[in-house]
């Protein structure tokens, strides 16, 4: 069975082409999914649409939270069409398809987070709507306009999060889809049209796609006219948009990264073994705080890789993996046979579900995701630092957490940019960074307004007066 979906351009549903002859097809598996093809009169639409600068922020998010309270309800039609398209197309499991389902709900519907985010990312939550006194200036954060969002498949969430971020800021949502992906955004898309079709939030938003092999025309003329890109994604995704943005904005990227655990000695071996397994099987290893790597200090090495493997197969149970095809069924198969030729323990369920291969610290084979984790048993962190890598390691899980505050300096001087406890790799928590910056940031403009030239300043306790200052020759006697 095939799915079409149409294109969103400036909050409107384009109607889809009869005919087929502008349309793109998707493979997954069995099914296709249709797409309309990005043509020029739908970038110079979106080249014409305007921000929506006159929104407030309690507007802005008591909209997402009328989107989010539908997304809440099990009956929601939109919700359960898109727990169907990742089981059908996606592969996903039923656990795994609602758990992003019930996640979306609970970024929309979590407003004080929302307005924390502001905060602590722009310094105040009022700044994007009135001028903010601050020392000797009066500071607002604008809109950078429009935002294009290049977003990556393997981790649905993702979109969801940058979309939301160009929404808080105030900015034009301009969305190219993923093709492993191309569901996430539109959901979201089309629930704003459910909410109000003429809303400015709604108005801001357009979901397109085009194949990543291709650099029409209609993409070039379009990312001319973009203020700021946001690349998600790998290697080639982060480059293609280097490449093609004026050279007068900015591109925030999040890119190819990798993850590690590390386990100090556990007392509590189980708690230590359910939150390793936890950031091992999130998303199946294909986001960017998947733990591949498990460093192990101290005795009991055995005695918690036992424990591990229980908590994988309850893993296999409570949140099923999505389905392999055949090339990663194949690339699985083949890491296990490199291991056996390399002398590594290796040990894998009969369903393939999970997979620990067991070495010494820097020595790793083929990784085919999928749950597979290489477990390593070392004496020290000292042993760990040399694969914390600076632009290459995003998150460091650590169990206990204390054993946080012992290592996190030389972690961070070392590269890490996330230090979280075992467990919660998914959860990016409220006044964090992501990928060593504070994105929104980047997606506004700040402005001062700066006093007049009456306004003391704490060292300078005089009207700056320059013009007599030069004829008095009186400059540094107010040298503090």
């Amino acid at each position: 069975m095939d799915k079409f979906l149409p294109m969103i351009i400036n909050g409107v549903i384009q109607p889809f082409p009869e005919d087929g002859a502008a349309t793109l097809a998707l493979n997954f598996g069995e099914h296709q999914v249709h797409l309309a093809q990005f043509l020029p009169e739908h970038a110079q639409r979106l080249l014409e649409q305007e921000p929506c600068h006159d929104l407030d922020l309690h507007q802005i998010i008591n909209f997402l939270y009328t989107v989010g309270q539908r997304w809440k309800s099990e009956e929601y039609g939109r919700r359960r069409i898109y727990i169907r398209e990742l089981k059908k197309f996606l592969g996903y499991s039923e656990q795994m398809a609602k758990l992003e389902a019930n996640w979306i709900s609970m970024i929309l519907c979590s407003k004080s987070a929302l307005y924390d985010i502001v905060k602590n990312e722009l310094g105040s939550r009022h700044i994007m709507d009135e001028w903010v006194p601050q020392d000797e200036c009066y500071m607002r954060a604008y809109a950078k306009g429009k935002s294009l969002h290049l977003l990556a498949g393997n981790v649905p969430l993702s979109g969801i999060t940058s979309i939301l971020r160009g929404i808080l800021t105030k900015n034009q949502c301009i969305v190219k889809t993923a093709s492993a992906d191309p569901f996430t955004a539109h959901s979201l898309a089309m629930s704003c049209i459910d909410v109000d079709p003429k809303h400015p939030i709604t108005r801001s938003l357009s979901v397109l796609y085009w194949p990543h092999d291709q650099e029409p025309s209609t993409v070039q003329t379009m990312m001319q006219g973009m203020d700021v890109v946001i690349a998600w994604g790998g290697r080639d995704a982060i480059e293609w948009a280097v490449r093609h943005a004026p050279a007068h904005i900015d591109v925030l990227k999040f890119g190819p990264k990798k993850s590690l655990s590390i386990i100090d000695a556990p007392e509590n071996i189980e708690a230590a073994a359910i939150g390793a397994a936890h950031d091992i099987c999130f998303y199946d290893q294909k986001a960017c705080f998947s733990t591949q790597n498990l460093y192990y200090i101290g005795d009991s090495f055995e005695d918690f890789r036992d424990h591990l493997k229980r908590q994988l197969q309850l893993y296999a149970k409570i949140l099923p993996k999505a389905k392999q095809n055949f090339d990663e069924q194949a690339s699985y198969s083949l890491t296990l046979k490199e291991c056996e030729f390399a002398g590594l323990k290796a040990e894998v369920d009969p369903d393939h579900t999970w997979m620990i291969i067991e070495s010494e610290a820097g020595t790793e084979l083929s990784q085919p995701l999928g749950r597979c984790v290489y477990l390593h048993r070392v004496s020290s962190v000292d042993e760990v630092l040399p694969f914390v890598k600076k632009y290459q390691t995003q998150t460091v899980a650590i169990y206990p957490w204390e054993a946080s505050f012992k290592y996190r300096d030389r972690l961070a001087r070392a590269g890490a940019e996330r230090i979280v406890e075992a467990g919660m790799n998914n959860i990016f928590r409220v006044g964090g960074s992501h990928d060593s910056m504070c994105p929104l940031q980047g997606l506004v403009r700040f402005i001062s307004h700066e006093r007049p030239y009456d306004f003391t300043a704490k060292d300078v306790a005089v009207e700056i007066e320059q013009t007599r200052f030069l004829e008095e020759d009186k400059f540094l006697v107010f040298v503090p």
